[in-house]
């Protein structure tokens, strides 16, 4: 992994815990800080680093995010952000600092992280950042009229800031949001530089004086197309026809935004429409704005690919929930504990799904974008035991690749590396246990090795 730790908190002894608390993190995937120590006395220092004042969770996101933007330099980068909850129902007298969750009844808090993803091929490049939204205070009056700086949702726009901040090398930064960021300011503020993709939920006024959805639904029909939709929680997979309409117009500044912006924001809309849906499912919509141009089918296409690599932060949650991490079940009672903790289990979720995403090697990722690429030989002699004797079951990606590096940490957690029909990919849990196992594998590695030079 090229992030070697969480930052340097001022002081060389944080800085080495906070490395061994990443490095446990991403090859034990768990919140659990028994499980991730390797003794009673790593425990206690685990969680003397997460009850220390010098150790915030800004800087190990600072941190992860400078290594994002090294590799992120040169590429047309999805900065994809959304939000997260952590809800724990029934922990009132055993959790301390912790906000009201999106009920309103239990305790909880959010997590609002930004990925970065290489709009070429869909792979995962890692963390741009992440806000911590705790819900301590009042409950606020949502009749009272508020600037966008005093409001939650200010966070999508922090986002695309801290995105045009980060992926500074980038050769074009595009920030991708569902339905949430569909906000007047967020495109009338949009950082220089930056683009937006957001998928429309507020059927908007135009500077015509016509409203948005009717406005679409007017365009013809420029092309027609059947994708696979990925299977849900409640949904199968499935195949989908869709229609594809776009268009250019101009967004009128809401009579609740502040006077000073723009009067009006002029964007390019692709609308998504589903033909002939199964009986009893709901019709697939999605009304994409974007600061992108967009005049040809092609690039209405490109659009519809670019919202589609949405899924990928979708995955990243699972990953640190249900997938992997367990985070929402953590035993840690103290809030400003299990932010940190949080954090580091998103920075090890990201790899892990990294991880997976580049398994079939159509993300074209090299090994350096999740590995040290100088444990390379290590991992060739790794691989040359791992393979069967047949065609089959031998890594059938080029070394130093993060698809050949994949094949071998699944093959570790125990897929049987078939490909074939019925056979399924490695996923997220078998990626995790993968990893457990190579540290083993890399330590001896380094202890022989070291023990060679000695000679």
């Amino acid at each position: 992994m090229l992030q070697d730790d969480l930052g340097g908190f001022g002081d060389a002894r944080l800085r080495r815990v906070g490395a061994a608390l990443l490095e446990a993190m991403c090859q034990k995937p768990t919140t659990c800080i028994h499980a991730l120590a390797d003794d009673r006395n790593q425990e206690l220092t685990f969680g003397r680093f997460l009850d220390h004042s010098s150790v915030s969770y800004n800087e190990m996101l600072t941190t992860t995010g400078r290594y994002t933007g090294d590799r992120a330099v040169g590429r047309h980068v999805l900065a994809i952000q959304d939000t997260t909850e952590f809800n724990f129902p029934g922990h009132a007298d055993s959790k301390h600092g912790f906000g009201r969750s999106g009920n309103d009844r239990d305790l909880g808090l959010f997590l609002h992280p930004t990925i970065a993803v290489d709009a070429v091929h869909g792979g995962i490049i890692g963390l741009v950042g992440a806000q911590v939204l705790n819900r301590t205070g009042a409950k606020v009056d949502a009749s009272k009229r508020r600037a966008i700086e005093d409001k939650e949702s200010y966070r999508w726009l922090l986002a695309a800031e801290e995105a045009a901040d980060v992926l500074a090398g980038a050769a074009c930064v595009t920030v991708v949001a569902d339905r949430e960021s569909d906000i007047y300011e967020q495109f009338a503020r949009r950082p220089a530089g930056v683009h937006l993709l957001t998928r429309a939920a507020q059927d908007r006024s135009l500077a015509d004086g016509a409203r948005l959805f009717a406005t679409m639904e007017a365009w013809p029909e420029r092309h027609r197309e059947t994708i696979a939709l990925p299977a849900q929680p409640g949904r199968r997979e499935r195949e989908a026809c869709l229609a594809l309409r776009f268009g250019c117009v101009s967004l009128r500044r809401p009579t609740t935004a502040d006077n000073k912006l723009a009067a009006s924001v002029e964007v390019f809309v692709v609308d998504v429409t589903e033909i002939d849906p199964p009986p009893g499912v709901e019709p697939l919509r999605w009304r994409l704005l974007t600061t992108h141009e967009v005049t040809s089918v092609a690039e209405a296409q490109e659009i519809v690919r670019w919202y589609r690599l949405r899924w990928t932060i979708e995955q990243v949650f699972r990953t640190v929930k249900s997938a992997a991490m367990q985070t929402d079940e953590s035993q840690v009672t103290e809030a400003r504990r299990f932010v940190k903790l949080a954090v580091v289990a998103l920075i090890a979720a990201v790899r892990i799904m990294q991880i997976v995403i580049g398994r079939n090697g159509k993300t074209e990722q090299v090994m350096a974008d999740a590995l040290d690429p100088a444990l390379e030989p290590a991992l060739t002699a790794l691989n040359q035991t791992l393979e069967g004797r047949t065609e089959k079951l031998k890594n059938p990606h080029p070394p130093g690749s993060l698809a050949w590096f994949s094949w071998i940490v699944a093959r570790l957690g125990g897929w049987s590396g078939y490909t074939s029909r019925g056979y399924k990919p490695a996923g997220p849990k078998t990626i995790a246990r993968g990893l457990t196992r190579l540290d083993g594998f890399i330590a001896g590695w380094e202890i022989r090795s070291a023990d060679v030079r000695l000679r």
